[in-house]
């Protein structure tokens, strides 16, 4: 004969199954934008590829976090050096202009690595603390193992950006949308559905 439950344990597991996310919690994903400019000459390029500039221009980046979340940007040099381009949480809806940055001796690729998560890196944020008090070699190296280790894991989330064009402002379009005006357009790269983004883009002069 099957046995019953003990009315104690019964009253108790349907109490807490029925409390919202006592068991299963649901991860917040996100969504955003970013877009790549060429300060000397406005251009808007897509950042799926090494992108190629000449030393001495400038190049920026906006962001625009669709939900609020924490952004991180780093610039890791030719030379193996890090410079923490932003760190801050970001509201939704408001977009991030980074103010440019000019391409130096020695030429070679930066590389630029753009994280977004929806949860405070601490560990980052403590390495970030460091180096901006002491930029030694050990602690730019430290700093820069944690970004790979997050890029480690964001990879493994799977999730392609969707590139979209746009005449003068980001579409919400799913796919590309064609400008009328080939000055105007912008390439935007559009990301949804993961709780952690780590994108690299490479530049080359």
């Amino acid at each position: 004969m099957r046995k019953k439950l003990p009315f104690q344990f019964s009253f108790f597991l349907f109490f807490f199954l029925s409390i919202p996310g006592a068991v299963f919690s649901q991860t917040k994903t996100l969504d955003w934008d970013i877009q790549f400019f060429k300060e000397n000459s406005g251009e808007s390029l897509p950042i799926n590829r090494t992108i190629s500039m000449e030393t001495g221009e400038r190049f920026s980046l906006v962001i625009t976090p669709h939900s609020d979340c924490y952004c991180y940007v780093f610039v890791y040099t030719s030379v193996q050096e890090i410079y923490v381009w932003y760190n801050q949480d970001a509201g939704k809806d408001t977009p991030i202009p980074l103010k440019p940055l000019r391409l130096t001796d020695p030429s070679g690729t930066e590389t630029v690595y753009v994280i977004v998560s929806s949860s405070r890196q601490g560990e980052l944020e403590r390495l970030i603390s460091l180096f901006k008090n002491n930029s030694s070699r050990q602690n730019t190296d430290n700093l820069y193992s944690e970004i790979a280790r997050l890029q480690d894991a964001a990879s493994s989330q799977g999730g392609p950006a969707v590139p979209i064009i746009t005449n003068g402002s980001t579409s919400r379009e799913a796919g590309p949308v064609n400008s009328s005006s080939g000055d105007d357009k912008i390439i935007t790269a559009k990301f949804s559905g993961k709780d952690l983004y780590v994108r690299a883009i490479g530049v080359r002069h």
